[in-house]
């Protein structure tokens, strides 16, 4: 059974506990662990790695994984957006005192990052599925909003990275991911556009199966 708390209405900004089991975290973290590295993050010079954004990431495709699929699905329904609006996941890994500052989601028309509106439009929501329990720190912050998340196995944090119908970026949907004080929190991260994103096809592709975005 799902349960959900709604942390802030405008951005909007809710837990929800119970979306996911073991096995499926099981099968995001071997999707992607092998892979891990340190990720870029955007600036006006362009994307860059620096002390803003020092955990590890890895692209994660949830078309390719069964349980990742179902999990995307599943989300979609909470959304109410269609599943093919989901940009491919990425496999997030914090330990001690790694983190990604603050940050925005949503993309700046007006930026560096407007070129990334082209395909899929803006991101309306992101969720943080926590596959982990974590004892101590590791919240997904919200400053302006004073709220914070903590990360527990099986729970999805959904955040609205616009005002109710807009297209700008909220300015406090910033949001800062903390390391926690001891172990690993593994988390996969889905961003969800305004139009689709994923040109669904049959997975894993067959032999000749080409698709030009």
């Amino acid at each position: 059974m799902i349960r959900s708390q709604l942390l802030s209405a405008n951005p909007f900004v809710a837990v929800y506990d119970g979306v996911f089991d073991e096995a499926t975290a099981r099968a995001a973290i071997a999707a992607g662990e092998a892979r891990l590295e340190q990720p870029t993050y955007g600036t006006e010079d362009g994307r860059v790695t620096g002390e803003k954004r020092t955990n590890l990431a890895a692209l994660v495709d949830q078309w390719q994984v069964p349980e990742l699929t179902e999990l995307a699905t599943r989300i979609s329904g909470l959304l109410r957006l269609p599943p093919e609006n989901c940009e491919t996941s990425k496999l997030l890994r914090y330990e001690g005192e790694q983190l990604f500052d603050l940050h925005f989601d949503g993309y700046d028309a007006g930026g560096t990052s407007a070129h990334l509106l082209e395909r899929g439009g803006q991101r309306l929501f992101t969720t943080l599925c926590y596959l982990n329990d974590v004892e101590d720190g590791g919240q997904t912050a919200f400053p302006n909003l004073k709220v914070a998340a903590r990360p527990r196995l099986g729970r999805v944090l959904v955040f609205a990275n616009t005002p109710p119908g807009a297209n700008t970026v909220h300015p406090d949907s910033a949001h800062v991911g903390f390391g926690p004080d001891s172990g690993v929190k593994w988390v996969l991260s889905m961003w969800w556009r305004e139009h689709h994103f994923h040109i669904p096809r049959e997975y894993p592709a067959a032999e000749g199966d080409f698709v030009v975005y």
